[in-house]
């Protein structure tokens, strides 16, 4: 009996030896993290360029102020923006008038000139991208046409022009030349293409505001905003066009001030 014990004593042992012998194995492998691979965290890769908008993109967008907010209807920073790129632009017509007038560089390379491709497609293109405009002694612009298939085509352009009105010569010395003089514009008539370019700029502001003001109605009318919160958004607009109207007021009055002392 004592014989059989000791033998089943000797298997137990066995068995528990032969079950622990894994587990020990995996804890020791556990604990060997000089030996696992690191975890290494994930990098966010930036989209490419030509991408389309992801989901937090586009809610980052619709974030914008490029539109009136019914939930802030005193926010007319939407407004502001319209009327930004219609400042830039009067404002760098103002400045062309007071420094070079319609002869300004600038001016006179803007003009659009239309030419007939090899196909005979007419295309229509900047007259400073057929020639480099160069202004000379004596008032005079040079034109330096960069193809004799252009000459035409800007002599043409520049003839039936309003605001140039001449034929440009061709110059002995450069078959690829035209010759412009430079009219003397008299104050009167600055002055009066300066008050031209302020009107033109109310009356941009003014569309501006009145596409604001029916969108304004329009909340008060479907029940969006409450007609008291609308009505004070009104008044609120008038005073930023009012605003507006005062700076090119003093815009232009700068502007002929300033034609006056040449």
């Amino acid at each position: 009996m004592a014989l059989t014990t000791s033998s089943m004593l000797r298997r137990a042992l066995r068995l528990a030896t032969s079950i622990e012998a894994p587990l020990l194995s995996q804890r020791q492998a556990a604990r060997r993290f000089h030996a696992s691979p690191p975890t290494l965290k994930k990098r966010k890769i930036a989209p490419a360029a030509n991408s389309p908008p992801t989901a937090t993109a586009t809610a980052t967008a619709s974030q914008t102020p490029s539109s009136p907010d019914p939930l802030d209807p005193l926010n007319f920073t939407s407004l502001l923006a319209a009327f930004a790129p219609q400042d830039t632009h009067f404002r760098a017509q103002l400045q062309t008038i007071l420094h070079g007038g319609r002869f300004n560089p600038s001016s006179l390379g803007a003009l659009p000139i239309p030419v007939k491709s090899a196909d005979g497609t007419p295309e229509t293109f900047p007259l400073g991208e057929l020639a480099q405009v160069v202004p000379r002694s004596g008032r005079a612009i040079s034109l330096l046409v960069n193809e004799r298939a252009y000459i035409k085509p800007i002599m043409s352009a520049v003839q039936a022009s309003r605001e140039f009105n001449q034929q440009p010569q061709r110059s002995e010395d450069n078959d690829l030349e035209l010759l412009m003089r430079v009219e003397p514009e008299r104050k009167e008539e600055l002055v009066r293409r300066v008050k031209e370019a302020a009107q033109a700029w109310r009356h941009q502001v003014r569309q501006a505001r009145s596409r604001h003001d029916k969108v304004l109605k329009g909340w008060a009318r479907d029940g969006t905003v409450l007609k008291d919160a609308a009505k004070r958004a009104e008044r609120e607009l008038q005073k930023v066009q009012d605003g507006k109207m005062r700076e090119i007021d003093a815009e232009e009055a700068q502007t002929i001030k300033m034609l006056e002392r040449r």
